[in-house]
């Protein structure tokens, strides 16, 4: 497959980093809203999020600043606040209280919801299979659609999570150095041209 420009500025942010930083699931939270494409009311929601430590627990925890949280993402204050003095489109921040599998109550994290979601993946440039409602399984590689991407305005493509693949974020090289600067925790970046099913493990 063959890669364009845009692809080199453009970077997949992943969660990584220690085996000390715990995975999250929702407790007792409706969490349907998050996967909406959608802006959440939040008098619909029951504030703080409960969250829970999930399996496999770590044996000596460390909160990082960028954390798993069932296929949404948990970010402390810092990132919050990196990413709304950047203006990132689209994004909202609930409080969460994060409840330790040994009891502790852990706040100043957030939940994440990243209703700004485009079908921005080349569909002529991928490596992968589409369903019937256009999500991409086993995705290997792939190529950003440059005519889409160029037609909307920068603002609101600073950050992007693909339709395509959900789990999927992704940061223009500005927001990726912004974060860079501040040497944030719990994060691993891969450039889209460099990007395939393995970049995670490297």
């Amino acid at each position: 497959m063959e890669h364009k420009e845009l692809d080199k500025e453009y970077y997949v942010m992943s969660v990584g980093g220690s085996n000390n930083y715990p995975l999250l699931s929702w407790g007792r939270t409706n969490y349907l809203p998050f996967i909406m494409e959608e802006p959440i009311e939040e008098r619909d929601l029951k504030l703080p999020l409960e969250i829970l430590f999930d399996t496999p627990y770590p044996q000596k925890y460390e909160m990082a600043d960028f954390l798993s949280l069932n296929a949404q993402y948990a970010v402390s204050e810092r990132l919050k606040n990196l990413f709304e003095k950047n203006n990132i489109y689209g994004v909202q921040f609930f409080p969460i209280e994060i409840k330790s599998n040994k009891g502790d109550t852990i706040l100043e994290h957030y939940a994440m919801h990243f209703w700004n979601r485009l079908a921005a993946i080349d569909k002529k440039n991928y490596v992968g299979k589409m369903d019937r409602i256009g999500l991409i399984m086993d995705l290997g590689k792939f190529s950003l659609n440059e005519k889409l991407l160029n037609e909307i305005p920068f603002e609101q493509r600073k950050a992007i999570r693909l339709s395509e693949e959900p789990t999927m974020l992704l940061v223009h090289e500005t927001i990726y150095e912004a974060i860079k600067t501040e040497e944030l925790t719990g994060i691993t970046f891969c450039r889209v041209d460099e990007w395939d099913e393995g970049a995670m493990f490297r």
